[in-house]
């Protein structure tokens, strides 16, 4: 994928990201700041999106700028960048906020770095004086097909209540509707952890597996991210719930899910090796399947499937192969 193109779909879903937000907090009266942290595109994308970008309902309610200067007057600052970007990001705002600010984040996703999840980065990065609150909106949607207004429900969660219940009330609407929860540590890895199954989802269906490997797939998979989850004390509520299996169900079903494709490239050519020489798009999965590995082998943990991806991915071995593997390991109960 060349880098216009590339360009032209990042700031594409941060414009429809953005008309989202501002159908959202049209009752504060107030301006939002749109800024994109992309120095190959970001002064010519910024020029063009001033001058032609039109809010219908709204007008003049968002303002792109080429820097983060207006931080200081935030109310909510919405974090929706690229996983990859996160950091230069974080690094990059903390210079402009004055106050404290409430922090939405919208990416999933975990750090094979500093082993952390996207809420610890972020408290890693912002000066602690400088948070008000952090709240993830998570869950299982695409960010296409809620501009179109496609029945969406997702979770707004948080360690405060009132924050959770705060960012509930900013988004929710006759499309999209927010519950709110306290199992941020749930809701952030078992969010990253479906990234990973679903990669495993497409190599079944570029392999020419069908319906009966997705259906034992996702089980056994969503039993696998429970023993991760279980790990760091998630409530079975959010497995069950939609940063769990919903988000799940999402993603392991559809190809516009950049996981999901990645895997169904990797199968057709039953190889990683091509797929991660030539890949230009990020795929959140590759590096929460390098975090999982560790997590296994740190905490002695039996997880075939998200193992088998390790082995796959990174060490090269055919998917094929390893999959039958699978299949003949010894006989056991069902737990």
């Amino acid at each position: 994928m060349s880098n216009q193109i590339q360009s032209d779909l990042f700031f594409k879903i941060f414009k429809n990201f953005l008309c989202l937000i501002t159908n959202a907090v049209q009752f504060l009266c107030t301006q939002i700041y749109l800024t994109v942290f992309r120095r190959d595109f970001l002064n010519h994308k910024i020029k063009n999106y001033n001058d032609c970008y039109e809010n219908r309902n709204h007008p003049h309610t968002i303002r792109s700028i080429s820097k983060i200067f207006s931080v200081f007057i935030s109310f909510f600052f919405v974090i929706t960048n690229n996983f990859i970007y996160i950091k230069d990001t974080l690094i990059e705002i903390n210079q402009y906020i004055k106050g404290k600010v409430d922090i939405i984040n919208g990416i999933k996703g975990l750090d094979f770095e500093d082993k952390l999840t996207i809420q610890q980065v972020i408290r890693k990065y912002i000066d602690f004086n400088k948070i008000n609150s952090i709240t993830s909106l998570l869950g299982p949607g695409f960010a296409k097909e809620i501009i179109n207004h496609n029945l969406t429900l997702v979770c707004a969660c948080s360690s405060s209540l009132e924050a959770a219940k705060k960012v509930q009330l900013l988004f929710s609407n006759d499309y999209f509707r927010v519950y709110t929860s306290l199992d941020v540590i749930g809701a952030e890895l078992y969010s990253s952890l479906k990234n990973a199954i679903a990669i495993a989802s497409g190599i079944c269906l570029g392999l020419g597996y069908n319906e009966n490997t997705k259906a034992a797939l996702i089980t056994r998979g969503l039993k696998e991210m429970r023993e991760i989850g279980k790990l760091f004390n998630a409530k079975d509520d959010t497995f069950y719930g939609l940063t769990g299996m919903g988000d799940l169900i999402l993603t392991c079903n559809s190809k516009n899910s950049r996981n999901f494709s990645c895997g169904y490239q990797i199968g057709l050519e039953d190889s990683s090796e091509n797929f991660l020489k030539y890949n230009t798009t990020t795929v959140e999965g590759l590096n929460t399947i390098k975090l999982v590995k560790y997590i296994i082998d740190e905490y002695k943990l039996n997880l075939p499937i998200l193992n088998s991806l390790y082995l796959v991915i990174y060490e090269g071995a055919k998917p094929s192969i390893v999959i039958k593997e699978l299949m003949l390991r010894p006989l056991k109960d069902e737990d």
